[in-house]
């Protein structure tokens, strides 16, 4: 009775959403949903903090991925974002942050070829924070908001160095909308996978900032952009 009491109070108790800072709930009484918090304000769902990854973890995983450009199957799946959505938003010469890049920027290889200015970010790998001094026409967030322990901090900090009208682009498994689902999705069950954005969840923050949704396709990739100089000044 008393074990069952402490489970409900655990259940009940509200938590603070990392992306938006309102109060979240636990998705459920039981693992995994107990592990999770939804924020009715914006629907971020979130890994408790509890539970997060340390950063040794973190790192371990990441050595673990297979991003090799020279892969025809990664560099199709790559390749088919950047046709989808940088294409269509910028022009060669642009110049693009590959924020989060890994330890083999992928990505800013491709992005090279495409004949814009690139540079790579990553906090384990390239963690040269120059680009905070810096203004981008485009920050690129490749299957990388995912990962972000803090992700109000980073994505402010990020819509922050944007030149105005620029670009913020975003690639991250969007959670299924039932809980049951949600327990059972391969995407969630990433040990450095904490955090989780609807296309709605992504708008709603975003806009916050000054950032409105320009493409979005269908799936999993979405851009925003921000406003131009006399919006930003009104």
């Amino acid at each position: 009775m008393l074990l069952a009491l402490r489970a409900r109070q655990r259940y009940t108790v509200r938590m603070t959403c990392r992306l938006c800072g309102s109060p979240t709930d636990a998705l459920g009484p039981s693992a995994p949903l107990s592990r999770y918090e939804s924020c009715s304000e914006c629907g971020y769902l979130q890994l408790a903090q509890s539970h997060l990854p340390t950063g040794d973890d973190e790192r371990k995983r990441y050595l673990l991925h297979r991003n090799d450009p020279a892969d025809p199957g990664y560099r199709s799946w790559l390749t088919g974002f950047v046709d989808e959505l940088i294409m269509p938003a910028l022009a060669p010469g642009a110049r693009v942050l590959d924020y989060g890049c890994g330890p083999e920027p992928a990505l800013s290889a491709l992005l090279t070829e495409r004949d814009f200015n690139v540079s790579s970010w990553d906090p384990f790998f390239h963690p040269d924070c120059a680009w905070t001094d810096a203004t981008w026409d485009a920050i690129v967030l490749h299957e990388v908001a995912e990962h972000m322990h803090w992700p109000g901090d980073a994505l402010r900090l990020a819509a922050s160095r944007l030149a105005p009208g620029g670009f913020l682009f975003i690639r991250t498994g969007r959670p299924p909308a039932d809980a049951r689902a949600f327990s059972a999705w391969w995407y969630r069950q990433d040990i450095s996978h904490v955090g989780f954005f609807s296309l709605r969840c992504q708008e709603s923050f975003l806009g916050s900032l000054g950032l409105r949704l320009w493409l979005d396709n269908g799936k999993d990739g979405a851009c925003f952009r921000a406003g131009d100089r006399k919006e930003q000044e009104n």
